[in-house]
């Protein structure tokens, strides 16, 4: 491994765009960098698999060659040399905290997204980027540095956490949880959560629509002009959310209970707008006897509260899963069960890297990545007179750095649920497929590519109850 002195320096040699390269050799190339490329060739024999060797050089590894972009401090280049390379010394560093950093955030992302992020690195190779390799010599991962990093970014748990089946909702296990749900069924149900009793969780996620309203953005209780009012993004799916990193595009709810809270109190859906506006709602409720009886055996004497209809709603929630779509047999070892176009798709779709961050059992729902890493959504998928009023993560953490991060969507279903993205804009899966590609894929992408992986996504509609989630009429979900 480099020594203390030449490690310091990959804070200081540059990353020069080509026509800067001559200048870069001089003020921070030249004998450095012949150091650093003696020092590449100076290989050890790797240490047993396993052994706390072998981890400690794999560690040594990310800090050596990963660290200056991905590391927890961002002042990793000198201000004049960046200067000189016309700012791409920054722009990297900053695209890597973006993608991807060494000291894991829970509430950013999952642990099994970081582990196939770093697994896509491992086999495509693409990092670090081409320019530092050429001005540190010797930073590329050599076959040594990739078995290595596979001590801590094991392909085995990278292939697990790729994919997932939907399982059914476990049968209630006592009849206070079978209640529950019952009673949840018909809370989702009731208009007079809103003020107008007008407006209830189904008319914004409708499962007969993929769990959603297929409109670009929902319609609540009316505003001043009698009107309905518009929410401010587009209407997430409601089937198999459980799982999520959190809830809602810019996380601001924790579990399904805490999100179930949101909408009655949103003077734009349902109308009302203070804490103490649960009272109104139970009084309302209280009126139906059937409710009572199902509220008491719930929740017993706990009575009707804001605490009981959030916690209500969401044991119905936990049960809108969607088992036994195409791929899910697929995965069950029924080849035949996708087509020649939606096998090509999940191999363009892994080719791509989508199943880095639409990845595990619901294909997505795990982080919270930028909407804009190669290109703008924004700019792809709105039209001009499109006015923007939600950026993601920041609008619940106020962070600047969290600014157009946005919860991954789930692609489960997703051929019933346009149109798509959080600003409702896209409505053809086609056009959205192609517009991902561009602003998250380094790769290009051919219309070829672009049906397939569309055919792949149509695989992912299932079943509820064991009826296919697009023939689901009213009869079917009504409590």
């Amino acid at each position: 491994m480099r020594n203390t002195f030449l490690r310091m320096n990959i804070k200081t040699l540059s990353k020069y765009a080509i026509g800067a390269g001559a200048v870069g050799a001089i003020l921070g190339g030249g004998i450095l960098g012949i150091l650093h490329l003696a020092a590449a060739m100076t290989t050890q024999a790797a240490p047993p698999a396993g052994s706390p060797e072998a981890k400690e050089q794999a560690h040594a590894i990310l800090q050596n060659k990963c660290a200056a972009c991905h590391g927890a401090s961002t002042d990793t280049f000198n201000p004049l040399l960046n200067m000189m390379s016309l700012g791409m010394m920054q722009r990297d560093v900053e695209a890597g905290q973006r993608g991807f950093t060494l000291s894991p955030d829970a509430a950013v992302r999952s642990a099994s997204v970081d582990l196939l992020k770093m697994d896509q690195v491992l086999v495509r190779r693409h990092m670090p980027p081409l320019a530092y390799r050429i001005m540190h010599p010797g930073t590329g991962l050599t076959e040594q540095d990739v078995t290595l990093l596979r001590e801590l970014y094991g392909k085995e748990a990278a292939d697990a956490a790729r994919y997932g089946i939907i399982t059914p909702a476990p049968a209630p296990a006592t009849p206070q949880e079978a209640a529950k749900i019952r009673l949840g069924k018909l809370l989702y149900n009731d208009p007079r959560l809103s003020t107008t009793n007008a407006v209830s969780c189904a008319s914004c996620h409708d499962l007969t629509k993929g769990g959603t309203d297929n409109l670009a953005k929902s319609e609540g209780v009316p505003g001043a002009d009698g009107k309905p009012q518009l929410g401010g993004v587009n209407a997430p799916t409601v089937y198999n959310t459980e799982s999520n990193i959190r809830q809602f595009w810019d996380g601001r709810a924790a579990d399904l209970k805490e999100q179930a809270g949101g909408p009655p109190l949103n003077p734009v859906e349902m109308g009302y707008a203070h804490p103490e506006d649960w009272h109104k709602i139970a009084g309302k409720l209280a009126q139906s006897s059937e409710l009572r009886v199902l509220f008491a055996a719930a929740f017993g004497d706990q009575g009707i509260t804001a605490d009981t209809i959030t916690e209500a709603i969401a044991a119905y929630e936990k049960t809108l899963r969607t088992p036994d779509s195409a791929f899910d047999l697929y995965q069950k070892g029924d080849k035949a069960a996708l087509d020649a176009a939606a096998t090509a798709g999940k191999a363009a779709f892994e080719q791509q890297g989508c199943a880095t961050c639409h990845s595990g059992p619901t294909l997505g729902g795990q982080s919270f990545e930028y909407i804009n890493t190669y290109e703008d959504l924004r700019a792809l998928a709105t039209p001009s007179n499109y006015t923007e009023g939600a950026y993601g993560l920041a609008d619940f953490t106020k962070k600047d750095a969290h600014k157009d991060m946005f919860r991954v969507p789930l692609l489960r279903n997703v051929a019933l649920t346009a149109p798509y993205f959080h600003t409702g804009s896209v409505g053809k899966l086609e056009d959205a497929v192609r517009i991902m590609i561009k602003t998250q894929g380094k790769e290009s992408a051919t219309d070829a590519d672009i049906n397939n992986i569309t055919a792949f996504l149509k695989a992912q509609t299932g079943k509820l109850n064991g009826k296919a989630v697009d023939t689901l009429s009213p009869e079917d979900v009504k409590p």
